[in-house]
């Protein structure tokens, strides 16, 4: 994927993605260009895991609690 994918928000890489994998499934597109998608998608889906785990940090420095003591905590969907 050209380097133009670094000033994608994550919402727009991921909507990119998702475009491709609907194109893939449709099953429309001749092999190279199939290995083209694919290989396009992979580096979305590398950025877009980039972007997570970046995000992810940033979430832990909040939740530090200001005593210089960091507490880790797991994130729950269920609350």
């Amino acid at each position: 994927m050209p380097k133009k994918k670094q000033n994608l928000s994550y919402e727009e890489a991921l909507s990119k993605l998702e475009n491709i994998l609907a194109l893939l499934e449709k099953g429309d597109l001749s092999l190279s260009d199939s290995i083209e998608e694919f290989s396009k998608g992979v580096e979305l889906y590398k950025y877009c895991y980039d972007l997570l785990n970046k995000a992810e940090g940033k979430v832990k420095l909040i939740l530090d609690n200001g005593d210089d003591n960091f507490e880790e905590v797991e994130f729950n969907t269920n609350s």
